[in-house]
């Protein structure tokens, strides 16, 4: 049976070993990474200045550092309730978006530079016969077109299928 304490252990090791991850895939320091780690596993709810203090231990100062810089770049917001005075941030979707759109972005110029080798390739064996399919990696380059047409495919769906749940929130 799951307890809330195994629970606590279990998402602050995910903050480090994901935070890790992100820090160096984007270049993030290493508490920002960690911050926006953890509002990824608090959800929409977010969490409040004075939880992150307290569950990341670090300093006031460093938290407000961090949490500029993670809103400068447009990786988190934060919402008010109503009386309560206390701003809850949270990662924002637009994010989420926006990655998926660069990565869309850059699976397609791969495929538009796979087609441009597969083109001039193509040239070649009509040139000249000492060159066949094999020699060339033909193959290689339509399996591989291939995979990147699936890969656009599936993150464009994925990003639809975002838009959709954001939307009904």
């Amino acid at each position: 049976m799951i307890n809330e304490k195994d629970l606590i252990e279990e998402k602050m090791a995910l903050v480090e070993e994901l935070g890790v991850n992100i820090q160096c895939a984007d270049n993030l320091p290493p508490l920002a990474s960690r911050i926006f780690v953890y509002l990824i596993l608090n959800g929409v709810e977010g969490a409040t200045f004075e939880e992150l203090t307290d569950k990341l231990e670090a300093s006031k100062s460093s938290i407000s550092t961090n949490l500029q810089l993670l809103q400068s770049m447009g990786r988190i917001t934060y919402y008010t309730k109503c009386g309560d005075r206390k701003r809850y941030f949270k990662v924002s979707t637009n994010h989420f978006i926006s990655r998926l759109d660069e990565k869309i972005e850059l699976w397609t110029k791969e495929l538009s530079n796979h087609q441009k080798i597969y083109n001039y390739k193509k040239k070649i064996l009509q040139l000249n016969n000492n060159f066949t399919e094999n020699n060339l990696n033909l193959k290689f380059n339509v399996q591989y077109s291939e995979f990147i047409n699936k890969m656009i495919n599936n993150l464009t769906e994925l990003k639809q299928n975002t838009l959709t749940i954001i939307n009904q929130e």
